[in-house]
Order: C-alpha cells, then sequence, then structure tokens
C-alpha cells in the first residue's frame, strides 16, 4: 500500500511537469497589444528589446532625428570623424542628449545585460571599430577619494573601451535589424501630455506633436503600457501633478558637478609605469580636492609615430563645488590641470594630441523620484526608468547600467506571469527602486561632503524645503545640512573600507563590482571585511 502511495505521487509530479510545460508552449505569442516607450536612448532600446517577448507591437517616440542617415549609414570611420569634429550635439540630431559627447561608461552589469539581447554587438564592436576590453587588474590605475586601490587582485574585471556616441549608434543599428517590424519609431516628435482616466487611475496614452514645427497639429497615441525613459529632463512629475494631483517625492542634491570632456591620442610620457596603464582613473576627494580626471580608450588605432601608445582615449575633467575647468584653449587647461591635479595627470595629458573640441557639461545633479511611496496612487500602467527615476552624480559612470538593471527587473516581472499589467507599475516601482537605491547612497555620501551643498526636497502634499551651505557651513556643522545618518555612517565605513583596500587586492575587486554593479553593496559588508575595517578604524583612532 505504502509503495502504490509513494508510485501515485510520482506519477501525479510527472503529469503535473508534463501540464505546466504543454501550457507554456501553448500559450498566445503575446499577451498584450500595443507598449509606448517615450525615449530612445540606450534604456529605451534595452527596454524596447524586452517587451517584443509580451507586446504585439512597440512605438518608441523620440524627440530627436535619431534615424538620419548620417548616424544609421556612417561607416566607422566617418562616426568617429563627426563625433571627433562637432561641438555641438544638436549638428546630429541629439539636442536632447547634450551631455552625449561627455564621457560615459557601460559598466559590467549594464554591458552583460546588453550583450546578452544583443548577441551580435560585440562582434562588430570588437571587428569593425576597433574596440576592445580593458583589464583592470593589469591594464587600469583607479584610485578612488584619494586612495589608490590594491593593484594585486585576485581576480579579473573587464572594461569595455568605448564612448557613448559610438555605442549608442552601433547599438540603434543592431537594435533596428534584430527588430524591423514589431517596433515603430517617431522621431522628431514630443510628447506634450498624458491622456488619462482619473477615476479609473489608469493612463490610456499620450499626446504628441512634430518637433520642428510647434504649430502643427498633435495626435494621440493609445497603448496599453507606458514607459518614460526621456531621462534626467523628463516631463512626468509635472504631467502626474496637472492630469493626476499626484505630487512625487523628491531629493534634489546641487553639489557644482561639472564636466570638460574631449578625445586624444595619448603618447609615451617616458614613464612606462604610467604609459603601461590604458585606464586612469581618479575620482574627487571633497572637500580636500573637488577635481578628479578620467582617461579611458575607445579606439585602437595604427600610428607610425614610434612614441604613440596607438590609441584613441576619451579624457574627462570632473569637477565639483563649482571648480569648473576652462574650455577656451588647451594651453590654459593644461596650466589648470598643473595647479590641482596629480602630476601623473599633467604628464598624460602634456603629451597628448587633442583631437577633438574641449567641451564642458555644468548642468549635472544628484535627483531622486520616491515613486514607490506613492504604492497604489501611482497609474496603474505607467512607469519611469532609468535617469526619469533616478539620476546620479556621473563620477562612477551608474547612469546606464542603472536603467539596463531596471529594465531586466521589468522583464522578470512581466516573465513571471503572475500579475495583471494594472499591478506591473507598482511591483516595479518597488523593485527598480531597489537597483535606485544603491547607486544613490554610493553616489550621495560623496555628494553630501560639498562645501557649497544645495538640496531640494518635495513631500507627497508639494511642499518644498531648500537648504544651502556656503563653504564655512562644513566647519560649523550646520544642523540643517548634516548629512542622514545612513550617509554619515557610509562616509565614515567607505573611508575605512578605501584605506584596507589599499593594502588589498580582493577588497579592491569587491569595491569595484559594487561600483560596476556586478555585485550587491552588501558585499562590502562581510563579516570578515567589517572585522578588517572596523579594526583599521580603531588602530588608527
Amino acid at each position: 500500500m505504502f509503495i502504490l502511495v509513494i508510485f501515485s505521487v510520482i506519477l501525479g509530479m510527472i503529469m503535473y511537469t508534463v501540464y505546466k510545460q504543454l501550457n507554456k508552449s501553448s500559450k498566445i505569442p503575446f499577451q498584450y497589444d500595443h507598449a509606448i516607450i517615450m525615449g530612445g536612448g540606450i534604456g529605451g532600446m534595452v527596454s524596447a528589446a524586452y517587451l517584443t517577448k509580451y507586446f504585439k507591437r512597440i512605438t518608441i517616440i523620440e524627440s530627436d532625428d535619431i534615424l538620419n542617415d548620417t548616424l544609421m549609414k556612417s561607416t566607422p570611420e566617418e562616426i568617429l570623424n563627426y563625433r571627433c569634429r562637432l561641438e555641438s550635439p544638436t549638428s546630429l540630431g541629439r539636442s536632447g542628449v547634450s551631455q552625449i559627447y561627455q564621457l560615459h561608461v557601460i559598466e559590467g552589469e549594464g554591458y552583460k545585460i546588453v550583450r546578452e539581447l544583443f548577441p551580435h554587438l560585440e562582434k562588430k564592436l570588437f571587428n569593425e571599430y576597433n574596440v576592445r576590453t580593458y583589464s583592470l587588474k593589469n591594464e587600469a590605475r583607479l584610485s578612488v577619494n584619494g586612495v589608490l586601490l590594491n593593484q594585486n587582485w585576485p581576480e579579473d574585471i573587464l572594461w569595455l573601451g568605448l564612448d557613448r556616441f559610438t555605442f549608442e549608434t552601433v547599438l540603434r543599428r543592431e537594435f533596428c535589424l534584430q527588430f524591423p517590424n514589431q517596433i515603430e519609431w517617431k522621431c522628431n516628435t514630443r510628447v506634450t501630455q498624458l491622456i488619462v482616466d482619473q477615476s479609473s487611475n489608469f493612463v490610456h496614452g499620450v499626446k504628441c506633436r512634430p518637433k520642428k514645427n510647434i504649430d502643427s497639429t498633435s495626435f494621440d497615441l493609445y497603448g496599453d503600457f507606458i514607459l518614460d525613459c526621456t531621462g534626467r529632463n523628463s516631463s512626468s512629475t509635472k504631467w502626474l501633478k496637472e492630469d493626476f494631483n499626484l505630487n512625487v517625492p523628491t531629493t534634489q542634491i546641487q553639489f557644482g558637478c561639472g564636466y570638460l570632456s574631449f578625445i586624444g591620442e595619448r603618447f609615451q610620457t617616458g614613464n612606462s609605469s604610467l604609459d603601461s596603464k590604458s585606464v586612469i582613473c581618479s575620482t574627487v576627494d571633497i572637500p580636500q580636492r573637488n577635481v578628479g580626471c578620467y582617461i579611458t580608450p575607445i579606439r585602437e588605432i595604427k600610428s607610425t609615430d614610434k612614441n604613440s601608445l596607438r590609441m584613441l582615449s576619451k579624457i574627462a575633467i570632473h569637477c565639483v563645488n563649482s571648480e569648473y575647468p576652462p574650455s577656451d584653449s588647451y594651453e590654459h587647461l593644461l596650466e589648470w590641470v598643473k595647479e590641482r591635479l596629480d602630476e601623473n595627470f599633467y604628464s598624460i595629458l602634456k603629451f597628448t594630441k587633442v583631437y577633438s573640441p574641449l567641451i564642458p557639461y555644468h548642468r549635472v545633479a544628484s535627483h531622486r523620484k520616491y515613486v514607490e511611496v506613492l504604492k497604489k496612487k501611482w497609474p496603474r500602467n505607467f512607469i519611469l526608468l532609468g535617469d526619469s527615476m533616478c539620476t546620479f552624480n556621473p563620477q562612477f559612470g551608474q547612469g546606464m547600467t542603472h536603467a539596463c538593471r531596471q529594465a531586466k527587473i521589468l522583464n522578470r516581472i512581466f516573465q513571471d506571469n503572475h500579475y495583471q499589467l494594472e499591478e506591473v507599475s507598482y511591483i516595479y516601482n518597488r523593485r527598480a527602486s531597489t537597483i535606485s537605491e544603491e547607486c544613490w547612497l554610493i553616489s550621495t555620501a560623496n555628494d553630501w561632503k560639498t562645501p557649497t551643498l544645495k538640496v531640494i526636497q518635495t513631500d507627497e502634499n508639494g511642499q518644498s524645503r531648500t537648504d544651502q551651505r556656503d563653504d564655512q557651513s562644513i566647519v560649523t556643522e550646520n544642523e540643517q545640512m548634516k548629512p542622514p545618518l545612513i550617509v554619515r555612517i557610509l562616509q565614515w565605513y567607505i573611508y575605512w573600507f578605501l584605506q584596507c583596500a589599499n593594502q588589498s587586492g580582493q577588497l579592491s575587486v569587491d569595491i569595484m563590482c559594487v561600483i560596476n554593479q556586478l555585485n550587491s553593496p552588501f558585499i562590502l559588508l562581510k563579516p570578515t571585511t567589517l572585522l578588517k575595517v572596523c579594526c583599521k578604524a580603531l588602530r588608527k583612532n
């Protein structure tokens, strides 16, 4: 009798498994009809690629002319030439991404997601654009908050040497080849407002108009699901207030951040320890040093000059506290760097041939929208993704990977198939905000040290509060401008962690895995690591 019961249980389990598999295979190809994505940048394309499994058709609305022949049909050499000689993104129809020529990196986890979605992309980048990956263990010199990380790493992390302009252009070409029919692009088009039903808390679609002709007639697009991937200049908080009387709680941290970027060919400096490093990065160390520098390769080149290192690099000078680098001439910039940066950076820049204009960018702030606290007040089929939800101090290069990770979270929610479409935005807001919080804490722990910090906070009632410190506020410890407790703890812990990482290859790998979003920040709190950090702090004190 016992054997019969066991046999019945096993047979039941087998039949259930077979039923599940048959049920999966018999599902209709698309669960939903139409998704609308506002914004055709990297976040928009990655989201669209995931959603092709669930929606019969997808419309991407993009304000810029990103499918023009210059971008879509140019040779690799022509793309590089355009990138090097153009001073303004508007000349290639990219006015909506004025920071596109600044330093961007697609970090470990983000690049992994893109490779999975676009399997032919890497081969094209490597074979046609002379792009390659670089070893952070052997080919990099990395300094974080004034601390040089240990080079004796037990494992390696690869860094993709590529500029955003090329990456986005090649990715969009691959995207259009991979999804020629299912996805419709509406370029040169602006979304002017949402089409909503307040009583059901639902967004039915969007109102649009052509960008170049403001007097032209607007038109409506209707969809089952709406994504805002328009980035740091998103209008969603304004629309949600107008259409649902919904105030999205926000925190904006202004810390006088700016960049100056250009492309150059590196030549030998006579210092082999510098010349052997392809990736050289130093973050700011607020408030002791408010200037950092990032030198990252973007392409290998041929050269007949024996002193050439045969690589083109993106070079970016990053600053906070409004200590902006000059952009009027390279000679002036060199003098400025000599006074404010490590002599190694001056040496490298002195032996660099400049290929592009010096392009400044000063409109940078950390801006968090706490969509998760609104719970079911939030519209049922509408989400923010990437910079539309949260933007960061760019010195850690988190933005593009943050967007890719949120798109992957959205895919998992649809993949689970446990939720009604009307529930997806609530589930997504909670999970995606966890990703934002990780990146936000890493970024703002540094932001809060800025001598001239300005913090603007808005609550659910729409009430705003602005606090600002002057150069003396750090000394006087203005109570209103003290960082939150969690930030103060993080500042203390990161400081002593980095002192340990200066002497430990494993801890250097751990911090770089967190910065590259390959691992959760909790890896920095392993019991053995926590003990090392606390012992280090106690010995010094």
